[in-house]
């Protein structure tokens, strides 16, 4: 997951991305055959629809510059998959600050 990361990063710094986008985490089959690689990214709904973008269209350099970071055998098929782990939780907190407050206004 950080090799990943350190790449999306390098790549962001170098121009190849727009946006700020983190690796979550990373669901590895149990024949180590595939992978599904979990990111979230902070911008607006056009800065993730061109994070997903980039993200398919640069998935075989990713993988090739993954490749020599990682000295395995066989480096997994992955795909990127958005995580929206940090918007619900967002948005439950702001409901649950909304029920605190109209408790405190019932007092």
């Amino acid at each position: 997951m950080e090799e990943i990361n350190t790449i999306i990063s390098r790549m962001i710094a170098s121009g190849s991305f727009s946006g700020f986008i983190t690796v979550t985490g990373v669901r590895i089959s149990k024949d180590l055959a595939s992978a599904k690689v979990f990111y979230s990214v902070f911008g607006s709904d056009e800065d993730k629809k061109r994070a997903a973008h980039n993200l398919s269209v640069l998935r075989g350099e990713i993988g090739a510059l993954l490749r020599k970071r990682i000295h395995i055998k066989r480096i997994p098929s992955f795909s990127f998959e958005i995580d929206d782990t940090p918007e619900r939780a967002s948005r439950v907190e702001k409901i649950f600050s909304k029920i605190e407050k109209s408790h405190e206004a019932e007092k």
